[in-house]
C-alpha cells in the first residue's frame, strides 16, 4: 500500500464537490428570484410560475452536470451533495446576500427616482418641443416632395 488514493475514489470526490458547489450556485441563482421579488412586488401566480422556471432550470442543470462529469449514471450521493450546498448556501449566505442586495437596489432607485423628479419636467419640455419641430420638419420635407 503506497499511500495513494485510488483514481476512482478521488473522481468521486471531485464528483462530490462539484455537485455541492453545483448546489451553492443553485440557491444563488435562486437568491436573485428572491431579491427579484422583495423589489417587484407580485401575486401567487407569477410567484409559482418563477418556481416552476426556477426548478425546470435546476433540472436541466443537474441533468448537464451528470451527464458531463458522470456520464450520465445517477449517484446518489451527486443528489445529496446538490441538497447539502443548496442548503448551506440557503442557511449561512442567503440572508446576508438578499439584505444587502435589496438595500443597495432600494437606494439606486431613490437616487434615480428623485433624479426622474428633478430632470423629469424639463426633459419633458425638451422632448416636446422636439416633437413640435420635428413634426413641422417632416411636414416642409412632404410638401417638397409633392412638388416634385
Amino acid at each position: 500500500m503506497s499511500g495513494t488514493i485510488s483514481e476512482t475514489i478521488a473522481g468521486e470526490g471531485s464528483l462530490l464537490l462539484v455537485s455541492l458547489l453545483f448546489g451553492f450556485a443553485l440557491m444563488l441563482v435562486y437568491d436573485i428570484v428572491r431579491i427579484f421579488r422583495h423589489i417587484v412586488r407580485h401575486g401567487t401566480i407569477l410567484m409559482a410560475a418563477e418556481d416552476v422556471l426556477y426548478w425546470l432550470f435546476c433540472a436541466i442543470g443537474i441533468f448537464a452536470m451528470l451527464y458531463q462529469e458522470n456520464d450520465g449514471l445517477l449517484r446518489w450521493f451527486v443528489l445529496g451533495g446538490v441538497t447539502v450546498g443548496m442548503l448551506l448556501e440557503n442557511h449561512f449566505i442567503s440572508p446576508v446576500v438578499v439584505s444587502l442586495f435589496v438595500k443597495i437596489i432600494r437606494i439606486w432607485l431613490k437616487i434615480i427616482k428623485k433624479f426622474l423628479h428633478i430632470f423629469g419636467k424639463p426633459l419633458k419640455k425638451v422632448c416636446i418641443f422636439f416633437r413640435k419641430e420635428l413634426k413641422k420638419i417632416r411636414k416642409a420635407i412632404k410638401i417638397g416632395l409633392s412638388k416634385d
